[in-house]
Parts: C-alpha cells; sequence; structure tokens
C-alpha cells in the first residue's frame, strides 16, 4: 500500500470520527447548548482540516468574512473612534460581546461542511436533528398537559433545565426560554419529519415512527400558541408535500381557511359562530382578536419605526449592538429587547452595509438551491431532506423580519449548520454538472 493510499485511509477514519462527533452534538443540541458544545467544537476543528479548499480558496467564504469585517469594524469605532451619545445608557463593549453571535459562525458555516456534503450525511443529520428533539417533546407535552415546572438536574447540577409555569396568553415551551423560541425550533425539524414520512422506502413501522413525529411536533409547534409557529406548520407542508399529494392537501386547507373566516369574521355572530368558538381554547383566538392586544405598550410598527430612525443617525457603522433596547426605553419608557427584525437589527447594531452583505448572501443561497431543488430536478428524483433543508432556512429567514429568536444559541447553532448545508447541495450539484459528460 503507497503513502497516498494509507493517507486516504486515515483522513477517512478521521473523517468518521469526526462526523460521530457532529452527530452527538446535534443530538445534544436542543437539550443542553453546553454539552453540545463539547461535541461540536472538536468536530468543526476536524471539519477545518478535512476541507478539500482552504478557507480563501471557497468563494462563499469571501461574503461572509467581509461581513465579519464590517461587524469588527463598526465595533472598534463604536468603542474607540465614534462618539457615543448613549454613553450613560449603554457600553459600547457590548458590540464586541455580541460579536459572538455572529463571527464564531462565519468559521463554522466552513468547518461543518465536510459532515454535510452529501444527501446521505445530510439524511443522517436530519435523522439525529428529529431524535434530538424527543426530550422537547416530553418536556413540553409534561409542562402543557402535567405542569411539569421543573428545575430539573442532572450531573450534580452541572446541567440544569428550567420550565416555566404557562401563564396566559403563553404557551407550551419545554426546554427553551419561551414559546417562540420553542416554536422557531419546532419549526426547523417540522420539514424534516414530513421528509422523514414521506420516504417510499420506509417500511411500515418506520412510517408509524415517522408519523408520530410528525404529529407530536406539529402539536407541539400548536400548543407553542406561538403565530410565527402556526405559519410556519402551514406554509412548510405544502411546499414539502409533491403534486399529487398537494392536489389532496389543498382542499383541507381550503376548507380551513373558511373556517377561520367564518370564526373571526364580524359577519357571523351567531349561535353556531359561538359554538365552534367554544371547541377551542381561548388562547388561540387572543392571538388573532383585538382582545389579545390590549394593554399593549407598542406595536410592531412603533417598534420598526424607532429602529429606522436610529438607522438614519448612524447608516454606515450603526448605533452599537444591544443597544436599542436602552436606547428605545429612554425614548419610550418601554423595554424591548430587540427591534423584532433581524434586518433592522443587524443595521441598527453594525450598519447597513454589513446588514446588506449577510442578508443577500443568505438570499443568493437560498435562491441557488431553491432554483436546483424546484426546477433543475423537477424531472428527476429530489432529496426530500435537501427539500426540507431549503423549507426550513427559508422560513426562518421569513420568520426573522416580524420577531428575532437567532440569538438563542441552539437556534444560531442550527441555523448556521442549515446555512453550510443549503451551500453543500449547490456544491454538490455543481460537481455533478461538471463531471457529467
Amino acid at each position: 500500500m503507497n503513502y497516498l493510499s494509507l493517507n486516504s485511509l486515515k483522513q477517512k477514519g478521521v473523517e468518521k470520527y469526526g462526523f460521530f462527533l457532529f452527530l452527538i452534538g446535534v443530538f445534544f443540541l436542543p437539550s443542553t447548548l453546553f454539552i453540545a458544545i463539547l461535541f461540536l467544537l472538536p468536530s468543526a476543528l476536524i471539519g477545518s482540516f478535512l476541507n478539500k479548499n482552504y478557507y480563501f480558496k471557497d468563494k462563499w467564504n469571501f461574503p461572509f468574512f467581509v461581513f465579519g469585517t464590517l461587524i469588527f469594524i463598526s465595533s472598534f469605532l463604536q468603542n474607540f473612534v465614534l462618539i457615543n451619545n448613549y454613553f450613560e445608557i449603554w457600553d459600547p463593549m457590548l458590540s464586541f460581546i455580541s460579536l459572538g453571535n455572529w463571527i464564531p459562525y462565519i468559521w463554522l458555516f466552513w468547518a461543518f461542511q465536510p459532515y454535510l456534503k452529501s444527501v446521505s450525511k445530510r439524511r443522517t443529520f436530519a435523522l439525529v436533528l428529529i431524535a434530538g428533539t424527543f426530550p422537547v417533546l416530553i418536556t413540553g407535552f409534561g409542562q402543557y398537559y402535567f405542569n411539569w415546572f421543573g428545575p430539573f438536574e442532572t450531573l450534580k447540577g452541572l446541567i440544569i433545565w428550567y420550565q416555566r409555569p404557562i401563564e396566559n396568553p403563553a404557551g407550551l415551551s419545554g426546554l427553551f426560554s419561551n414559546q417562540n423560541y420553542a416554536g422557531s425550533w419546532l419549526n426547523i425539524v417540522w420539514p424534516f419529519c414530513i421528509a422523514l414520512f414521506l420516504e417510499k422506502k420506509n417500511n411500515f413501522f418506520r412510517k408509524t415512527i415517522a408519523l408520530s413525529f410528525v404529529i407530536s411536533i406539529g402539536l407541539a409547534g400548536f400548543l407553542t400558541y406561538s403565530r410565527n409557529a402556526w405559519l410556519g406548520l402551514l406554509i412548510s407542508l405544502p411546499i414539502m408535500l409533491d403534486k399529487k399529494r398537494l392536489k389532496l392537501f389543498l382542499p383541507v386547507m381550503s376548507f380551513l381557511i373558511i373556517v377561520i373566516l367564518f370564526i373571526f369574521s364580524p359577519i357571523f355572530n351567531g349561535d353556531l359562530n359561538h359554538n365552534i368558538r367554544n371547541l377551542f381554547p381561548e388562547k388561540i383566538f387572543l392571538e388573532f382578536s383585538s382582545e389579545g392586544y390590549k394593554g399593549l405598550d407598542s406595536t410592531r410598527l412603533d417598534i420598526f419605526s424607532s429602529a429606522i430612525s436610529l438607522i438614519k443617525n448612524s447608516p454606515i457603522f450603526g448605533i452599537g449592538a444591544a443597544a436599542f433596547p436602552e436606547i428605545y426605553q429612554l425614548e419610550t419608557s418601554f423595554w424591548k429587547g430587540h427591534s423584532h427584525n433581524l434586518l433592522l437589527e443587524l443595521a441598527v447594531s453594525y450598519g447597513i452595509p454589513a446588514c446588506l452583505v449577510f442578508f443577500t448572501t443568505i438570499n443568493i443561497l437560498i435562491f441557488l438551491a431553491g432554483r436546483m431543488i424546484f426546477i433543475e430536478q423537477r424531472n428527476s428524483q429530489i432529496s426530500l431532506f435537501d427539500k426540507a433543508f431549503w423549507t426550513a432556512l427559508l422560513f426562518f429567514i421569513i420568520s426573522q423580519l416580524a420577531d428575532i429568536q437567532y440569538f438563542d444559541g441552539k437556534i444560531s447553532l442550527i441555523i448556521w449548520i442549515l446555512i453550510a448545508g443549503i451551500k453543500m447541495i449547490i456544491e454538490e450539484r455543481n460537481n455533478k454538472i461538471s463531471e457529467s459528460p
């Protein structure tokens, strides 16, 4: 055996070890970020050495590197050059600290790619992701139906799970800090569950397991009482279905829309309308009726308007990360943890150029992958799990325009893994085209 063959075998062995660590990290991610990082970090280090191309030989690394450079420059200027008009209420060092929400993931995006480079590996990742969500379902249903509030701890207090008592109008949150974060995670996993159920090669037992996850995650997402979660469940389903199944789904969807309009429309206000409403929890109607918004200190439009005003004050370098809540409270006396729009949040924190580079790159990746999955491969076998990658990432990006769950460490990690997976879908397709005669 020559040196090259031996070296190739060693690399394959290291790759299997790195992939194994990666999968363990993904499995623990929804349950405990700390343990997940213990496995994901070494897998990322191994993945960095497994990449065929050096970092700057991959064209997709350039825009993210530029984005990272821009937000670092912005943070530096906010600390040492620009005048801080809000020094009494905001520390510019928070901009440097908040770089942790972005810069490490620029490396992880590249480092995790070897573990997502084929359809089979992406499928394995999806199966582990679904399995890892099982504790979220158990604790969530326990919280909702059996009043499991904790805290629960293991490893002599090294890991502690906190679950809040459910108060109106809040819903199921499970292992996440609130129902919106739980709903966002369940929306991410939902398309992969559908893909698993729709697989033709599944036997009856596997179909049953897959269906149980589809139903459980759908129910848990519904019980979060998060409008984002509800919208994600509805939008993802028709995207994942093929034309044949979509024809069966559309009448059901149309019927549900008619029922919803009938229940909420002020035109229908008879006994039948009230009787149907009584069949559902009151929390559902609070999410759509004016009663659910009584007592709100500010609307989304108010928050967006305030964020846009701050962007106008410093459009190039931004005001600073974590500055928006303090400034908004100073101006309105109301506390809002963020601007409820990731696009605006980035622009407020680090400036319009950094925001445009990031979102333009993500949108191009989604567009290219979507074209390959839904147009170029429409007459060939489409990987359901590749479609799930695309669906989960697309809806997450859309959902961040009305709320922000990105800053939860579990969610930001899984999103950058999805971005890496989308990039590898594009690369795998391009390699097949270049190799074809």
